[in-house]
């Protein structure tokens, strides 16, 4: 299946976006009567009949299919800090897509040594790896926030976790969730979480977890965290 997406979907004659357009036309080759499969990112799936298409316009009479609620029975928000090599933090993005992820929140910590991110270029990652993973939701993206203030903003009512190396005696994340839980987690930057960051984490409630014995890299640590809490929900 060949996913499309456009946010502005709905039952009836619809323009396609510019780009999924350009994508339609010029790279697969798409002719009027074609049916193409698409979604919203916000849970709905449709159909779509090609009623007209040129370089500059795709017309699509479109159908509504079904409707997903919510993309699980929880919703998973990872709070990273963007790598040095922005490819590994798209990397992230991409990965964490796949495997199921409801908000992503760039955090800037002690030891970050990126400081800037391109939140277009971004999205774009993230709409790419919905469409490859067949999902009809697309995860947030927030802002780059200072750790403090995405720490403070975190949902009230979900499961607050740090990945943390500080202490001998942290316990495992798989031990540390319930399945259907709500949980905010995060994982620090090449380095780490500085002692002040853990304690300000713990002064907002946030329990210490660990990924296994081994020190991970912030990609391999963000795709062990999400992929632990959805293996947990399966």
């Amino acid at each position: 299946m060949q996913l499309f997406y456009d946010p502005d979907l709905k039952s009836g004659i619809h323009a396609l976006r510019d780009e999924e357009a350009r994508h339609a036309f010029q790279v697969l080759r798409k002719r009027v009567g074609d049916v193409l499969d698409l979604v919203d990112g916000r849970g709905g799936w449709f159909s779509a009949e090609v009623k007209a298409i040129s370089k500059r316009e795709c017309l699509l009479d479109v159908t509504e299919l079904r409707r997903e609620v919510s993309r699980a029975g929880h919703r998973t928000t990872l709070l990273v800090a963007p790598t040095k090599n922005i490819d590994r933090f798209e990397w992230i993005l991409e990965k964490a897509t796949e495997i199921g992820v409801d908000r992503i929140q760039p955090i800037l910590t002690h030891h970050s040594e990126r400081k800037r991110i391109r939140l277009d270029r971004l999205n774009r990652i993230l709409e790419s790896a919905m469409k490859q993973s067949l999902r009809a939701w697309l995860p947030e993206l927030g802002e780059l926030l200072p750790l403090q203030q995405a720490l403070e903003e975190t949902h009230l009512n979900d499961l607050r976790l740090l990945a943390y190396l500080g202490e001998k005696e942290t316990p495992l994340l798989r031990n540390n969730y319930q399945r259907g839980d709500n949980v905010s987690i995060a994982v620090g930057p090449e380095g780490g979480f500085s002692p002040e960051e853990a304690a300000l984490a713990q002064s907002l409630d946030y329990g210490f977890v660990s990924l296994g014995p081994n020190r991970l890299r912030t990609e391999t640590a963000a795709i062990a965290a999400v992929h632990t809490i959805e293996q947990l929900n399966w």
